[in-house]
């Protein structure tokens, strides 16, 4: 096995546990923050200044670095092409969009200032399904394969949006309820 193969797979560890680390920070912190339900509420929240964002912005960070452990370990695939170049810009894109959710207190902000977190996950919307898009011609030598890539992403690019302009589950519950 040659170093630039032992060194792409490193990458693909080190990115399976960054995605294992934000996931198990994120249901911790869901747990852990009694107000905030896990389907009621968004991860956001559980970040939002409160006791336990620490513990959200430790998760997003170890999902910059499993992102760019990606772009990082495809980079090392050597595969040619305008789509492969762009669809690696896009993860260092996303990675950069990523840190500024996790530092920039969007929801509670001392000297006030204007709100990036929406426009921060509106990159994201659009930099995750592009970055899919266009690395899976080099992800994959079976045409079926990168068809499937393209269809997550086409769903998620589709699907993605419109839960974020749905209501809470709480908030749904509450206008159907009697007594709100």
């Amino acid at each position: 096995m040659t170093n630039r193969k032992r060194l792409a797979q490193a990458c693909g560890v080190v990115a399976l546990i960054g995605c294992v680390i934000v996931a198990g920070a994120d249901l911790l912190g869901v747990t852990l923050a009694h107000n905030i339900g896990p389907v009621a509420e968004t991860i956001s929240n559980v970040a939002a200044g409160g006791r336990y964002d620490w513990l959200e912005d430790a998760g997003l960070y170890s999902f910059v670095v499993a992102v760019l452990a990606v772009a990082g370990g495809i980079s090392l695939w050597k595969v040619a092409g305008w789509d492969w170049v762009i669809g690696r810009i896009l993860l260092a894109v996303l990675a950069g969009a990523v840190v500024a959710i996790a530092a920039y207190e969007a929801y509670n902000r001392p000297g006030g200032g204007p709100d990036l977190h929406l426009y921060f996950v509106g990159l994201l919307a659009v930099c995750f399904p592009l970055a899919v898009w266009l690395t899976s011609r080099g992800l994959t030598a079976d045409p079926r394969a990168k068809w499937a890539l393209r269809l997550f992403a086409a769903i998620w690019a589709v699907a993605a949006p419109p839960l974020y302009l749905m209501p809470t589950v709480e908030a749904l519950a509450r206008a159907g309820s009697p007594y709100s």
